[in-house]
């Protein structure tokens, strides 16, 4: 039954992975680690993240040198998903002392340092995340690896998105998409078309941001990545507020919301909750706005999400200022700008995010 998950689980098969495995009550102690870390990866894969993170832990507290393999596996699995949902410190202490460990195991270092660089990445440590990444990327292309060059340039993609590149950004998800579909990597497909609908959003070409956003969440609609499903519906909500069809913005947001919020994705839903707070502000209803904004403030500061946080202050500084108070909205423009500068972001200048 384990292996038969396991078949399941590498052919992307995420819910069936699951359906698959017996209980863990009924599996010899001996194979309860390889049972738990499937149901883990599976539960990851879908962007099942606090559920997922809760396995790794348990599987994290058995000494490496007893499988120092599945320990891997599983301080792996626990770093992509915490930095997938902004805790990078907590990431790179795992990988820290997953590099201790890896000294014998190649495949591992080389995972390893991949999640260094997008764990550099998530920190806004632009400089170090882009030489890590291209050097990756290179060696991938000079390997024919189309499928591991895909998802380099993607994050190559997202590095220069946010450090202020955006022609180069649209460059590299483009080159992304071209890898991906050589590769006939429908996954990877989808996700460079979202680099390419976020870069033309903030780059003004609106239309062309929402053909893409809509071309991904057709991608995703058949599969079991649920959040990629969330995010194409707050990227596509994000479009189309910012063309001025509020109603259509209004209903992808609120199922970005549901899956969102099925997933357990905080700091995601977040983003959720700062779009609807920007959709009320259009509108005149500042008091509406208010309280979607100070949501979306307080889980993005919980998920150390600088972006998000900056994002949701500038709105409500501009709520302030509707109200009349100039002073305390002047503070709170000055701080997110100033934030935002420190951390190498320009969500400040970002006029169509």
């Amino acid at each position: 039954m384990i292996e038969r998950a396991r078949e399941a689980l590498e052919a992307g098969r995420l819910r069936e992975a699951i359906r698959r495995l017996p209980r863990a009550s009924r599996v010899p102690a001996p194979l309860r680690p390889e049972r738990d870390l499937i149901e883990a990866e599976a539960l990851r894969g879908q962007g099942y993240f606090a559920r997922a993170e809760a396995i790794y832990r348990r599987l994290l507290k058995a000494r490496p040198s007893g499988d120092p393999v599945l320990w891997l596996e599983a301080a792996l699995g626990s770093a992509s998903g915490l930095r997938s949902v902004g805790r990078a410190a907590e990431a790179s202490r795992i990988l820290d002392e997953a590099g201790r460990i890896a000294r014998r195991e190649r495949w591992a270092r080389a995972r390893i340092r991949l999640e260094r660089a997008l764990v550099a990445r998530a920190e806004g440590r632009w400089s170090a995340a882009l030489a890590e990444l291209n050097d990756m990327l290179q060696a991938a292309l000079g390997a024919a690896d189309r499928q591991q060059a895909s998802f380099l340039a993607w994050a190559v993609g997202g590095a220069l998105r946010f450090s202020g590149d955006l022609a180069g950004a649209r460059r590299s998800f483009e080159r992304s998409l071209g890898l991906a579909r050589r590769a006939r990597d429908a996954s990877a497909e989808g996700y460079a078309l979202f680099g390419l609908g976020g870069v033309t959003r903030i780059l003004g070409r609106l239309r062309e941001s929402e053909r893409f956003y809509s071309r991904a969440m057709r991608a995703f609609a058949g599969t079991e990545d649920l959040f990629a499903q969330a995010y194409a519906h707050c990227g596509l909500a994000n479009s189309l507020r910012q063309q001025g069809r509020r109603g259509e913005a209004e209903r992808h947001y609120r199922l970005a919301h549901r899956l969102y919020s099925k997933l357990g994705d905080e700091v995601d839903l977040a983003y959720v909750d700062w779009g609807l707070g920007k959709l009320r502000l259009d509108q005149g209803r500042v008091t509406e706005a208010s309280k979607f904004l100070e949501l979306a403030i307080g889980a993005f500061r919980r998920g150390a999400e600088l972006r998000g946080e900056c994002l949701s202050e500038l709105a409500l500084a501009q709520v302030q200022h509707a109200r009349g108070r100039v002073a305390a909205a002047e503070a709170l423009f000055d701080r997110a700008v100033r934030r935002a500068q420190a951390g190498g972001l320009h969500t400040h200048l970002e006029v169509f995010t």
